[in-house]
């Protein structure tokens, strides 16, 4: 993840990369997921009215340099709308509340997993973060409808060259395989599988 940038690519590049984001797969192809991405004045109303801004002003300043912010949107209505059809009807899932998980944030979670790759292989900059205050009230400023939920917030732009690792990975180490990869059962860890 970045924490200084230094600009960043144009609005017709960040366009074109959300429209590659966005082809994965979505529960019913429901395609509820959406991005709406911030650029100029309207990403400074950003971070203003998230409290993101105030946040980073002190914590972290770089990503305030990020050319845009991208909001990943979740729409529950496109799922229920999808699964009150005739083929998909039955089950129940015209009712949000019905959901074992809210499958829309999932789908959004697999758009923004592909935003990141995306951006890792144009070698800009992105962090990923959620929204720090009131999020209704700040999807309600952007115009977004009130059954459209924010999955995620990534910062994107050109790594500044002082961009250095931070955070929580510089201090705590990633999981080895053998704790986290399981064969069969929960208790059966890889190495005992494969030997």
């Amino acid at each position: 993840m970045t924490r200084f940038f230094d600009g960043g690519p144009s609005l017709e590049d960040l366009t074109k990369l959300g429209e590659l984001a966005l082809r994965c797969p979505s529960a019913g192809f429901s395609q509820g997921a959406h991005l709406l991405i911030l650029v100029g004045e309207d990403l400074q109303k950003f971070w203003r009215e998230s409290g993101s801004g105030d946040w980073f002003a002190t914590k972290s300043p770089g990503v305030l340099s990020a050319q845009a912010v991208i909001l990943v949107l979740a729409d529950e209505s496109a799922y229920t709308n999808r699964y009150s059809q005739s083929d998909k009807a039955g089950h129940g899932l015209e009712e949000a509340e019905n959901w074992v998980k809210p499958t829309w944030l999932t789908d959004a979670a697999l758009v923004t997993q592909n935003l990141l790759l995306l951006v890792e292989e144009q070698r800009w900059g992105a962090l990923l973060f959620d929204l720090f205050l009131e999020p209704r009230k700040l999807l309600d400023a952007f115009g977004v409808p009130p059954k459209v939920h924010c999955a995620g917030v990534v910062a994107i732009g050109f790594r500044h060259s002082e961009d250095q690792k931070s955070g929580s990975p510089t201090r705590i180490p990633r999981k080895a395989a053998v704790d986290v990869l399981h064969i069969g059962t929960w208790n059966t860890p890889i190495d005992d599988s494969l030997g």
